[in-house]
């Protein structure tokens, strides 16, 4: 039985190990080529794991990276805004935004008129964290698009934004 730890250390080791097993031994695709979920999911972990290399001194997810980007754009927006926006639960958001707010790159306050909902805007820390990320996001993601051309690129965008509605 395989147990699952929180320890980053063992996370990353358990994800080498994988990709060990996986370079020696010869994995059948055949039946989930068709896949559109599949493939978009392998595409996923490729983005994510090349965001976390290359933007591994921002301490910073990827997830994370683009609440902070939508807090910058909608100063004021509430915890319950930004869940909906980005179809979260609230409390899986709430959680996310604690550590933020612990690092102090974001700040909560009280909405006025509601003392139940919650407004969010970036700290001057956050501002300047999130002016030098975006730089490094634009970097990774013309990394990882290199084997398209500029023409496949904006397709997959646009056929990404279609099937989103």
């Amino acid at each position: 039985m395989m147990t699952v730890s929180a320890n980053p250390q063992a996370k990353e080791a358990n994800l080498q190990a994988r990709k060990r097993r996986t370079k020696t031994q010869k994995v059948d695709f055949s039946s989930l080529d068709d896949l559109f979920g599949f493939r978009l999911r392998l595409a996923q972990v490729r983005l994510f794991q090349h965001f976390r290399e290359s933007l591994a001194s921002f301490e910073v997810t990827p997830g994370q990276a683009g609440l902070l980007i939508l807090i910058r754009d909608n100063p004021g927006i509430s915890q319950s805004g930004l869940a909906r926006a980005v179809e979260v639960e609230r409390a899986t958001l709430g959680q996310t935004i604690e550590g933020l707010l612990k690092r102090q790159i974001v700040t909560r306050h009280r909405r006025e008129g509601d003392r139940r909902a919650y407004s969010l805007e970036l700290s001057e820390s956050g501002k300047a964290f999130v002016d030098r990320l975006i730089p490094a996001i634009r970097a990774h993601e013309a990394d990882v698009s290199r084997r398209l051309t500029a023409s496949e690129f904006e397709r997959l965008r646009s056929l990404l934004e279609k099937f989103l509605g």
